[in-house]
């Protein structure tokens, strides 16, 4: 059998300028060999299927059998022992261990005459080794039949080759060996690409289809669960009760901590607009104590105290506040059509309702800006807090 150094996976050089490389050397299932090949009678040239099962190759004394086997350039037509091993070996074997139908080795290549010749394109090997026969006919489980069975495989070396060829002195070599008449046709196999869809392809090209096959499955698996994890991670969120996607709640942030920046400026730097705020805070509740003098605006939010002054005022101002509310309840008015009937509710009042107790609203307005607390927009807003001191300065606090 002839298998080619796996061109997908990466070299490495050491930092000796050794090449190190993993590599497919076996595999389970039938190949086709001639009878001279494996010692058998008859016609040495007549073509035999011989099943390797994998209770054989994976066997593990097999696999341990080509571990530190030496590697050489070409078969070197003998087996290689102590004796001839310096002569021979251009690097050693690694770390055997099966990958799906195959065994797979790491090359060490240590020679450099070796290492330019593969990097030159001289990649494809040759495992050497010695195997006992059954020659019983039989059929595997997938229904190919064969004439014998390999059994105790024991290697010997992995030939680097151009064509792969067994040496005379090597007992089974995983080649096509030359015959009188010219090559032999190469052992082909059957692969199964997905989909259905299956190739008979010579043994080189199926483990390279093969390869990228099984790379190509493996990066669909990998493609899918990043599908699946794209779609969980932008599925919506339920956000007290509303369903929001994970960009429309980073734009929420965003939002709230631009307002929350805006809310939490320095008084300081923008002092007319503190200025008018606090006008703005000492007019609307001095006119809601005019109109509603029982009004709680501690804690309270302005818009709030608007609305609660309407709202009250409603039953005695209806035909008015029906007008400058088209027709809806107080409850049910934007807060700008509130704040327009509440400015009208102050402009309408009678002067009276305000001389007569001047004194006591100032007082109440006074009070009621010293102890305010805002909970929302007004929330630890610092122009409050200097509303507080002016408005409690005057008792000396």
């Amino acid at each position: 059998m002839k298998l080619t150094l796996d061109l997908l996976s990466a070299r490495r050089m050491t930092a000796e300028g050794y090449l190190v490389v993993p590599a497919r050397i076996a595999r389970i299932g039938t190949q086709e060999y001639m009878a001279e090949e494996i010692g058998l009678d008859g016609d040495p040239e007549r073509i035999i299927q011989v099943y390797r099962p994998e209770s054989e190759v994976f066997d593990p004394e097999a696999m341990a059998s080509f571990d530190g086997l030496p590697i050489t350039d070409d078969h070197p037509g003998v087996s290689v022992n102590a004796d001839n091993w310096a002569q021979y070996a251009v690097g050693f074997t690694r770390n055997p261990r099966r990958d799906g139908d195959y065994l797979v080795v790491d090359l060490y290549i240590t020679r450099r005459s070796a290492i330019d010749k593969i990097k030159a394109g001289k990649v494809e090997l040759s495992a050497g080794y010695g195997a006992e026969y059954i020659d019983e006919p039989g059929t595997t489980a997938d229904g190919q039949p064969y004439d014998a069975m390999q059994a105790r495989i024991r290697g010997n070396h992995v030939a680097i080759v151009d064509a792969g060829r067994c040496g005379p002195a090597c007992r089974v070599s995983d080649s096509k060996s030359t015959t009188r008449t010219g090559e032999p046709p190469m052992a082909k196999r059957r692969i199964n690409v997905g989909d259905g869809i299956t190739l008979e392809l010579e043994e080189n090209e199926a483990s390279v289809v093969e390869s990228i096959a099984n790379k190509l499955q493996a990066a669909n698996s990998q493609v899918g669960q990043l599908e699946s994890d794209l779609e969980t991670a932008t599925a919506p969120t339920d956000v007290e009760g509303t369903q929001m996607t994970p960009q429309q709640m980073a734009a929420e942030i965003t939002r709230l901590k631009a307002e929350l920046a805006k809310a939490t400026a320095s008084a300081d730097e923008v002092p007319e607009a503190r200025d008018a705020a606090i006008a703005v805070a000492t007019k609307v509740i001095g006119d809601a104590k005019r109109l509603v003098p029982a009004i709680v605006t501690d804690g309270k939010p302005l818009a709030a105290i608007r609305r609660e002054v309407v709202v009250t005022a409603y039953e005695k101002q209806k035909a008015m506040l029906d007008a400058l509310l088209g027709g809806k309840a107080p409850a049910d008015a934007d807060q700008p059509t509130i704040d327009t009937a509440f400015n009208v509710l102050a402009a309408s009042a009678p002067a009276a309702a305000a001389s007569h107790t001047n004194d006591g609203a100032d007082d109440a307005v006074a009070r009621a800006l010293a102890s305010q607390r805002h909970n929302t927009a007004d929330a630890d807003d610092p122009r409050a807090a200097y509303a507080n001191r002016l408005t409690t300065a005057y008792k000396g606090k």
